[in-house]
């Protein structure tokens, strides 16, 4: 019976302790100086005479109650609480998390993109602790992590939370939230990494799965802003793809769409003419570059130096590398070096003499290129009626 009452003796003790500090917590968010209090208060209550539980339920209240200060302050006691409870995070994961989400959020009210992703990423995303932190929690972490360092243009960052998804993602196939951000996470890899044939072959899949997803809503047709901005990412990424028969394919998919005839600015015209194989002007290409991020701009004079060069070899059964240059914008040695690129690839028909300084081009007669054409001439018919 002794030990019993000394056992009921310590838990109203610590029950005591509790209420103290809950109490004290109040009062010091509302302190002069709560930075100062608060962080008084966070040494006394992660001291090693106080027990774990206490700790545990006072970080908690803690963590709920921080909101109430201004900003910077709510800031600087939450850095403060991470980094004295670092050694023993194991034992404290679910307040952790909860300081950390806060923590993340305040950077990304300054966007302070990767601030935010790499407080989020200090939650333990391995934990075995499955009453916190589930599978779709740590998917949904993963993704939001991802998505932050995307919009500090960190690619390499983000795929390593975007592979950790991909191992979730599973078990949560009707989820279309989740399944979307997935989706929109990976396709800004592709796009960041310049693999820009297969952004444009996730782009469009997006724009088809919202188009979805909008006619369930509405019970109906109809494209929102949404799957316009990912058709658009689509177009963009294909103008800038690499030539050869891959890309022509999606271009094709492209102008067939209804969707791309209804997109706004330079967006279409230009979606034509690449399609059409026709020589892009400088106007053009200048009006196209609006639409670009600042890592498209680097790849555009390449790739539309490669579609001229295309569209030259179906106007001319051989050229000069002098006029080739001349028509291309650049010097002679540099057109003959793309053009040699391409051929060797198996990306353009064609041979080069070198003593002349000559370049012969062979258009492909196969079945696939003989019903494109059939089909552009249909559509060329269809436009003037």
């Amino acid at each position: 019976d002794g030990g019993f009452d000394r056992l009921e003796e310590a838990m109203s003790d610590q029950k005591g302790r509790l209420e103290a500090y809950l109490t004290a917590i109040d009062a010091a968010i509302k302190d002069q100086d709560p930075v100062k209090t608060c962080s008084q208060l966070v040494d006394t209550v992660l001291s090693p005479d106080v027990s774990q539980w206490v700790s545990r339920d006072a970080l908690q209240y803690f963590s709920t109650s921080l909101h109430k200060l201004p900003n910077t302050k709510q800031q600087q006691v939450t850095e403060y609480i991470l980094e004295k409870v670092q050694p023993r995070a194991v034992n404290f994961e679910e307040q952790v998390a909860l300081l950390r989400e806060q923590l993340c959020a305040l950077w990304e009210e300054q966007k302070q993109w990767s601030k935010a992703a790499e407080a989020l990423s200090g939650i333990n995303l391995d934990s075995n602790n499955n009453r916190v932190f589930d599978n779709k929690f740590k998917l949904e972490k993963c993704l939001k992590i991802a998505t932050l360092f995307l919009e500090d243009a960190a690619a390499s960052k983000a795929e390593t939370f975007v592979n950790r998804a991909a191992f979730l993602l599973s078990s949560y196939q009707d989820d279309r939230g989740l399944q979307l951000l997935y989706k929109s996470c990976y396709a800004r890899i592709l796009d960041a990494k310049c693999k820009f044939l297969e952004a444009a072959l996730r782009y469009y899949e997006i724009s088809n799965f919202q188009l979805v997803d909008q006619a369930a809503k509405s019970g109906g047709g109809g494209s929102s802003d949404s799957d316009s901005s990912a058709l658009i990412d689509s177009v963009v990424c294909i103008i800038l793809a690499s030539v050869g028969p891959q890309r022509s394919r999606v271009l094709a998919t492209l102008y067939k769409d209804e969707r791309c005839i209804r997109l706004g600015g330079s967006v279409y015209p230009i979606l034509q003419k690449v399609y059409m194989e026709r020589i892009l002007k400088p106007k053009e290409v200048q009006e196209f570059s609006k639409l670009l991020k600042p890592h498209q701009k680097t790849m555009l004079e390449h790739s539309v130096i490669e579609h001229n060069l295309q569209s030259a070899s179906r106007l001319y059964k051989n050229i000069s590398f002098e006029e080739l240059g001349r028509m291309l914008g650049i010097d002679s040695l540099r057109a003959e070096k793309i053009a040699s690129r391409m051929i060797s690839e198996g990306r353009m028909g064609g041979s080069i003499d070198q003593v002349d300084g000559f370049i012969y081009f062979s258009h492909d007669q196969s079945w696939d290129y003989q019903i494109r054409n059939l089909c552009q001439d249909v559509n060329s018919i269809l436009d003037t009626m």
